[in-house]
């Protein structure tokens, strides 16, 4: 429900989980009893009513009580006038929304866009590749990594050098970093924000790094090539079934594969979270996995299992020395 788009399927699950909660948490505190009606808060009875409002009003991050809030502070800050200080807020909301509605009609009235940081390559739908990146380039340590992108090029072709790249910003405004450069920094430093959720059935992975492969273009001439943009991704296995279904697809749980795979920079939806912990699963398991967490508003991963129940830093030098490449 803090997604700024929801499908109809989404509203319909999330209408069948949510009353199945209510149900069961009335049930369990209280036993329908009206003398002990006063231990239920007035919250858990309002989440049935999020999707009747869902349809009415649109997603609740659009107007729930953190987003009014945040917009009475903004407006707040925008008073000049100690005089009227009401009347002054009403206008400066007036102000905000006829700006607001200027803008969606006519785009080009705002401020342009900035561009491109040095070293940068637009990729285009959104997608950019960011420094850092070797200065030269350099053949893959043999490997696991090499033997992906041996595959990914087909085994007629000869294992190449590559430049690595440290970081892709997503459409959505997401940076997408990378072990290469990451492990390098103290933990105190590292922003933690290498594990992607790309397309397909949705699968995560940690990004060891991006690069640009020579392949052979779609087109009936053999001597055109073009680049094929990827990432060199280590991936995490599929989340736990029967975890994912007890927990109503909350608790994603995934453990750490040796599997590296190439993927497409634009099959990169978002970034995600991968939180270490170490559950005792449904089949009786204990083992180290990790849980996966995506940043509210965004698009809510659809993992397959039915339910139950039915650019800041690294500016000093866009070019590195060459390192090993694992």
């Amino acid at each position: 429900m803090c997604q700024h788009q929801i499908t109809s399927q989404d509203i319909a699950d999330t209408y069948q989980l949510l009353c199945t909660w209510e149900r069961e948490f009335e049930l369990l505190y209280y036993q329908l009893k009206e003398d002990h009606l006063q231990m239920v808060r007035p919250c858990v009875h309002q989440t049935s009513h999020l999707v009747s409002e869902t349809i009415q009003k649109g997603p609740p991050i659009c107007y729930a009580q953190w987003t009014m809030e945040r917009m009475i502070g903004n407006l707040g800050q925008e008073i000049r006038q100690p005089s009227q200080p009401y009347a002054n807020l009403s206008q400066e909301g007036v102000r905000r929304c006829r700006v607001n509605t200027l803008l969606s009609a006519m785009p080009e009235l705002g401020d342009p866009p900035k561009g491109l940081p040095p070293g940068a390559v637009d990729l285009g739908d959104g997608y950019i590749l960011l420094h850092k990146q070797d200065r030269y380039p350099l053949f893959p340590a043999v490997g696991d990594v090499a033997e992906a992108i041996q595959d990914f090029l087909g085994h007629g072709r000869i294992l190449p050098c590559i430049k690595r790249w440290a970081r892709l910003l997503l459409p959505n405004g997401q940076v997408a970093r990378s072990a290469w450069r990451e492990t390098l920094k103290s933990l105190e430093q590292t922003r933690m924000s290498r594990n992607v959720k790309h397309e397909g059935q949705y699968r995560f992975g940690e990004v060891l790094y991006f690069t640009r492969l020579a392949v052979k273009a779609d087109t009936d001439h053999d001597d055109d090539w073009r680049f094929a943009d990827v990432a060199v991704i280590r991936m995490y296995s599929l989340p736990d079934e029967d975890l994912l279904r007890l927990s109503s697809h909350t608790v994603a749980s995934c453990t750490h594969l040796d599997t590296v795979s190439i993927v497409d920079v634009k099959q990169i939806i978002s970034i995600v979270v991968m939180v270490p912990h170490r559950p005792t699963l449904p089949s009786g398991v204990t083992e180290d996995c990790f849980f996966m967490v995506e940043k509210p508003g965004l698009d809510v991963s659809n993992l397959g299992v039915p339910y139950g129940h039915g650019a800041g830093e690294d500016n000093d030098d866009n070019d590195i020395d060459n390192e090993g490449i694992e």
